[in-house]
């Protein structure tokens, strides 16, 4: 039953990026995909977020709906936290996706 799930989630995803592509809509917003931008390697936004897992100085874990986004640094700090987006600055050496 998992597998059949997978697949028909696997097809829907195939299908809507298929339909964002042909009418030159932004994909993070049909399918709600985060939007990830980084300005060098002190300033990170992500937009299209669920929510902060961890956060300490060194690690922020962020869950979105493609999994966990972890970044790792030193004297890591949220900026902006809204519903739409979360800023994040500091010294920033590692950025992971976790499935």
């Amino acid at each position: 039953m998992k597998k059949l799930e997978k697949a028909a989630k696997k097809a829907e995803r195939l299908v809507t990026g298929k339909i964002t592509t042909a009418l030159e809509l932004p994909k993070e917003v049909l399918m709600n995909l985060p939007l990830i931008t980084l300005i060098g390697k002190e300033d990170m936004t992500i937009e299209n977020y669920k929510g902060v897992l961890e956060y300490s100085e060194v690690r922020i874990r962020i869950n979105t709906s493609i999994g966990v986004i972890r970044v790792e640094g030193k004297k890591l700090l949220l900026k902006q936290i809204t519903s739409d987006n979360i800023g994040i600055v500091g010294n920033i050496m590692k950025i992971e996706f976790l499935v």
